[in-house]
């Protein structure tokens, strides 16, 4: 049997990898990120200030179910260190079309679709950079992920450097209290990441 070779064939694009910056290079610092600093994971995350401002005070969150919405910005290599990752989370948009309760948040296809289209819309070369959704805390023990939001980030936001985002909402005291951790994949694990806000 004589096999045919292929006319043509369609492989997939790899794209460029992220440019290389030093953590200097990014801006100026306006302030600490409250709580303790980390380093050591595979991803540095610097926020602007406004983004700090949104997700832990100004934006009004349910004090009845879990909420969230979709991170932007951009992706870097550390000059200093090219195997870790520095991301830049430039704006912050809540999720449309999620199903919320007390204890979970679940994303529709629908959700995904329109945070593709507000990222085709900006033009700015804005990367997705991963989500945040709100977890309602009554205690110490419920500031971490829990196995279904490891689940939905490993199996959605694949990409090495992409970050999930955990602000913790006291619903007595809100926003007073109010805890972001950011956190990003390392093995099979999601790890504390190091976090500064930008100016």
């Amino acid at each position: 049997m004589i096999r045919a070779k292929k006319a043509f064939g369609v492989s997939p694009i790899k794209a460029p990898p992220p440019p290389l910056r030093t953590k200097s290079a990014l801006g100026p610092r306006a302030r600490a990120w409250p709580g303790a600093a980390r380093e050591g994971g595979p991803v540095d995350v610097f926020v602007r200030d406004h983004v700090r401002d949104s997700l832990g005070v100004s934006w009004g969150f349910s004090r009845e179910v879990e909420e969230g919405g979709f991170l932007f910005g951009e992706v870097h290599r550390d000059a200093d260190a090219p195997s870790r990752w520095l991301v830049v989370v430039t704006e912050v948009i809540r999720a449309e079309h999620t199903e919320e309760a007390p204890d979970a948040l679940v994303f529709s296809p629908e959700s995904f679709a329109s945070m593709r289209r507000h990222a085709e819309a900006k033009r700015d070369g804005a990367s997705i950079l991963g989500w945040f959704h709100t977890h309602l805390v009554a205690g110490p023990e419920d500031r971490g992920l829990s196995v279904v939001d490891r689940d939905l980030h490993f199996s959605t936001f694949r990409r090495p450097w992409q970050v999930a985002a955990l602000v913790c909402v006291d619903p007595a005291r809100d926003p007073e209290g109010r805890e972001v951790s950011f956190f990003a994949r390392q093995g099979d694990f999601l790890v504390p990441c190091a976090v500064e806000v930008l100016a």
